[in-house]
């Protein structure tokens, strides 16, 4: 199973108190304020933790004499020493701090720094390299061309998220969204919509980082 954007609208759209209708069939039949207030909810879960589904390896395949390369779309990760995972032929390379002090030379790059949208290797590659940057991508989903995307608005949109998350990110989104619809906290559906996010957003986060298995055998 596959979760469509036309498939957590709907879902959302027949929910108690939902002012949509839920029998929608494709792109033209959106409401726009639902697709808004959908787009804002998935975007507040995704972007508040950093779940390990989200994980992705940019490979960059270096040329010689040219030193910057695009970075992914997404946040670069580190380790627990705040070294950044970005490798060439699997070691890692340094943040360089200072990069207007640096000669230009050739070689094998042991640095790196940022600049704009850019990485920039030091030395400049001398010849072909591999470089692996992993980050977590800001990508929800993708289009039926399979297109990274940012935000979901046709029917055949696809959501980023585990098969066996689904249901538990579809109930997360959903309860979100309904909450963030109600102006008023002093509104009765407030607080039961409350819990439910909360409940919901819990478990996506608990059952999103995996089962820790027993590795002992008991007979």
């Amino acid at each position: 199973m596959t979760l469509t954007f036309l498939d957590l609208y709907n879902t959302c759209a027949s929910q108690e108190w939902s002012m949509y209708d839920n029998d929608a069939t494709k792109t033209d039949e959106f409401e726009n304020s639902l697709v808004i207030d959908l787009n804002k909810a998935i975007t507040e879960i995704l972007y508040s933790y950093p779940f390990s589904f989200r994980e992705r390896t940019h490979i960059i395949f270096t040329i010689p004499k040219i030193k910057s390369y695009d970075i992914p779309k997404g946040l670069i990760l580190k380790d627990k020493q705040g070294v950044c995972s970005i490798k060439i032929n699997g070691r890692n390379l340094k943040l360089i701090s200072n990069p207007f002090s640096l000669e230009d030379k050739l070689g094998i790059p042991y640095g790196f720094y940022i600049r704009g949208s850019k990485l920039v290797l030091y030395p400049t590659p001398s010849e072909k390299f591999i470089v692996t940057v992993d980050y977590i991508t800001l990508a929800v989903g993708e289009n039926s061309a399979s297109e990274e995307i940012f935000t979901l608005k046709n029917a055949d949109d696809i959501i980023l998220v585990p098969e066996y998350l689904e249901e538990m990110f579809k109930n997360a989104v959903i309860s979100r969204t309904m909450l963030n619809s109600i102006s008023s906290e002093s509104d009765e559906n407030y607080s039961a919509y409350k819990k439910q996010s909360e409940t919901y957003y819990k478990q996506l986060v608990k059952y999103s980082k995996g089962v820790v298995v027993d590795k002992v055998v008991k007979i």
